[in-house]
């Protein structure tokens, strides 16, 4: 039995580390400033490169909106985790958080949180946008048709993946070599980088292939998991290997074709192409290591956002984007590209408000002006007058940055939340971008052809879908065991072979760890989540 002041004193612990809140209750015990304004409690969840929110101009506007007084409490993104978890244990949540909680925090907290859906009417903006946009609502609706969160929508602005291809064309043409289109034809190049010094210094310092290092957690993005592509499969942003083809959740990590993926690495490690810090560096060391130094490049093959995100603005124009290679020239399947557009244009719960907050209507004015024109804008890219020029009613300039800031990334994320900010860029404003914000559009363009043979409405495993907490608890429990036995794998195999040898065995390993009863869970989500999107009437092959 556990006695009592044990007892306290971890409930003392969690409220003390939940949000900062004065007390365990939610906020500010009067609610009301001393001239009768209504006090909201907003949690931000933001980048570490923030300014404080209340020196940010156009909080001042967002103030205005809902009359009212808005009490921030502020944590890095890098920091929130520990803290959200606490939280959630604790059953407190500030009045409104913003970029705090998603779709699976839903499916075991969501009585934490107030439902939209009956204050649409007083939340004009906000209704607006889900007829507009419709699948911001199905993302938006829970398993049992309630609107715990409003979403961020920025389509106009953003691509169809995160994942893109680049290669060095500058190496490649000192080379006499062209751009490779199937495996076979990338190992040949990569072997060439590395043995001909195509950066010209007299150094064997060339980097052939470099990757983010996939985590113990599973797979993320600009990892070469997306080569799985080439073989017809839509790779979403997904740790543990699910995917949809013409309607049916299938698992790639114990597919044929995974299995001679890791061949493939496994050759390209022995020929000594990847990086030998592929599966130990950091963020910061892989996006480093691309910069080069100065104007001679070392990394000649990787996937990223955009050339100038990993390779800097000074190398950025020796590399091009490449679509989807073969596995083989002769090959039948036709290749794909990975895809979480829907992630990227459509995010689920940016902005909960609390099922106990003490000043309902101010916190819905507060979260409805996030969605009109000039606070979306304002909360996505910095204030009018220092980041961006409002020429007219829906018709922005965002400026350039000022000169004592590196780039127009970074003084957007001091400036706003960027795209952490709820809100709304519809099809209807007029935008005039710098160009660091447009490179990403014919980046992106080069996987055309590639998604045509993608029917958005069948083969996607789709961001966002509402989990019931029975599933949601299911699908964690079993994913400890599928993720220990598939990532330790990955990286075995890839640095010192046997996939051959074990394949077997670590089949047998992962559908013991009940990898088929998360496949049959995740159909179960995935059909139903269809179903909303055929009720509500959204075609995404119309909006690719």
């Amino acid at each position: 039995m556990v006695k009592k002041s044990v007892m306290w004193k971890a409930g003392a612990m969690a409220c003390v580390a939940v949000l900062a809140l004065s007390a365990c209750g939610g906020g500010n015990d009067s609610a009301t400033t001393k001239d009768g304004k209504p006090i909201v409690t907003v949690q931000i969840v933001k980048d570490a490169r923030a300014e404080k929110m209340a020196k940010m101009g156009w909080t001042k506007d967002l103030e205005k909106a809902c009359d009212c007084s808005i009490q921030w409490q502020e944590v890095a993104s890098s920091s929130w985790d520990q803290q959200k978890q606490a939280s959630l244990a604790a059953g407190e949540v500030a009045d409104v958080t913003i970029s705090g909680f998603g779709s699976g925090d839903m499916g075991q907290y969501g009585s934490l949180f107030m439902d939209l859906k009956p204050e649409l009417k007083s939340m004009p903006n906000l209704s607006k946008l889900f007829k507009a946009e419709p699948y911001s609502q199905v993302i938006s609706t829970t398993t049992d048709g309630k609107i715990l969160g409003s979403p961020t929508v920025a389509r106009p602005v953003t691509a169809r993946t995160s994942n893109h291809m680049f290669i060095n064309k500058q190496w490649l043409d000192k080379l006499g070599l062209q751009v490779p289109t199937t495996w076979g034809e990338l190992e040949t190049v990569l072997k060439a980088f590395k043995t001909q010094d195509p950066n010209g210094n007299g150094k064997a310092d060339e980097i052939p292939m470099d990757f983010n290092s996939p985590g113990t957690g599973g797979f993320g993005l600009f990892q070469p998991n997306v080569l799985l592509a080439s073989a017809g499969i839509t790779v979403p942003n997904g740790a543990l290997g699910m995917y949809v083809k013409d309607g049916k959740v299938q698992n790639y990590l114990t597919d044929p074709n995974y299995k001679e993926l890791i061949s493939y690495l496994h050759n390209l490690w022995s020929d000594g192409v990847i990086s030998s810090e592929a599966f130990t560096h950091d963020w910061s060391k892989y996006t480093g290591t691309a910069k080069g130094n100065g104007t001679t490049a070392t990394v000649g093959f990787t996937w990223m956002w955009t050339p100038s995100d990993i390779f800097g603005p000074q190398l950025a124009s020796q590399y091009v984007t490449i679509p989807s290679l073969k596995m083989d020239a002769n090959q039948t399947e036709t290749p794909v590209w990975a895809y979480n557009g829907d992630d990227l244009a459509y995010q689920a719960d940016r902005a909960v408000v609390s099922a106990k907050v003490k000043n309902k209507e101010a916190a819905l004015k507060l979260v409805d002006a996030f969605y009109s024109p000039d606070i979306s804008i304002q909360a996505r890219y910095g204030s009018f007058g220092t980041a961006v020029k409002r020429n007219a009613e829906n018709d922005y300039k965002v400026l350039d940055p000022p000169a004592d800031h590196n780039s127009a990334s970074d003084w957007q994320f001091y400036q706003s939340l960027a795209d952490g900010a709820p809100g709304w860029i519809s099809e209807d404003m007029k935008l005039d971008l710098p160009s660091a914000h447009t490179e990403v559009k014919p980046v992106d363009a080069v996987y055309d052809n590639d998604y045509k043979n993608v029917d958005f409405n069948k083969d996607v495993l789709y961001a966002n879908m509402p989990m019931t907490p029975e599933q949601t608890s299911t699908l964690n429990a079993n994913n400890t065991g599928i993720t220990q036995g598939a990532m330790s794998k990955f990286a075995q195999w890839v640095t010192k072979g046997g996939v051959d040898n074990e394949w077997d065995a670590y089949v047998a390993n992962l559908k013991k760890n009940k990898l088929d009863e998360n496949i049959k869970l995740e159909q179960q989500i995935y059909d139903s989540f269809k179903k909303n999107m055929d009720t509500i009437g959204v075609n995404l092959n119309s909006t690719n």
